[in-house]
């Protein structure tokens, strides 16, 4: 999964796969569970980004998964 400021950007946010470990994939059951640590969440600035979740199998890349979210300063400390 690549999180981006908006789509076309060069500037990545937020890489998730399972190199780094954010992104872990059970063939058994088709699940794909991405985690992203509140530390690295802590360090993204507030405003709008889009994402999309691609899975490559080396011969075919599949995008699963797109759309935009929004990041808000944190309200209760």
């Amino acid at each position: 999964m690549t999180v981006r400021p908006f789509v076309g950007s060069s500037t990545t946010t937020i890489t998730a796969t399972t190199t780094n470990g954010r992104m872990v994939i059970t063939g058994a059951t088709g699940t794909v569970t991405v985690t992203i640590s509140a530390a690295l969440t802590e360090e993204i600035v507030a405003g709008r980004y889009s994402y999309d979740l691609v899975l490559d199998s080396g011969s075919t890349v599949t995008r699963f998964l797109e759309g935009l979210f929004i990041v808000t300063g944190a309200v209760t400390l």
